[in-house]
């Protein structure tokens, strides 16, 4: 929706802060390192160009196609060190409300929309609702800025990532 439609509508906007898209490629051999993303590079310049850190993202909506796929793009987007994702994760971080980074508060992909409306708009949306405080009662965060991310490709080969930072409506 467009700040024009929203403000027809009297919906407040979330503003995009920052976008970031890298592509990651395999090696010269046709091989790459899976435990490394793209994530690295399109969080590292979407948190550049926004002026923020990864502990200043109040909430994160990120495209969880696979476990493996969440915990790397936790710690390649820099919220937990290289190899702790696992404990991370373990220890309640994603839990919203009150989690460290409160993350996919609609269930995600593997539980609402994937595969037949997978993708980054859904993702979107959830971050909107929250940053709007829209969100379902019992999963509502106290957020001002929200992460978007998602992976397209094939995470061991050729894939690019697409990190979103938005503000909350003021």
């Amino acid at each position: 929706m467009t700040p024009t439609n929203s403000r027809a509508k009297a919906l407040p906007s979330a503003r995009s802060l920052a976008a970031a898209d890298p592509i990651l490629a395999h090696n010269e051999a046709g091989f790459r390192d899976i435990t490394i993303s793209a994530a690295v590079g399109s969080g590292r310049d979407a948190f550049a160009m926004a002026g923020v850190k990864p502990a200043d993202i109040g909430y994160a909506s990120i495209y969880d196609s696979f476990t493996i796929t969440v915990v790397v793009a936790l710690e390649d987007l820099g919220f937990c060190k290289k190899g702790e994702g696992g404990p991370f994760v373990a220890e309640g971080s994603l839990l919203a409300p009150d989690g460290v980074i409160p993350f996919n508060t609609d269930g995600g992909g593997l539980c609402n929309n994937h595969p037949g409306r997978r993708g980054g708009m859904v993702r979107t949306l959830e971050a909107v609702r929250q940053l709007r405080r829209e969100a379902a009662p019992e999963v509502q965060v106290d957020a001002d800025l929200g992460l978007v991310h998602g992976t397209g490709g094939n995470l061991g080969g050729r894939h690019a990532c697409a990190t979103l930072v938005l503000e909350a409506p003021q």
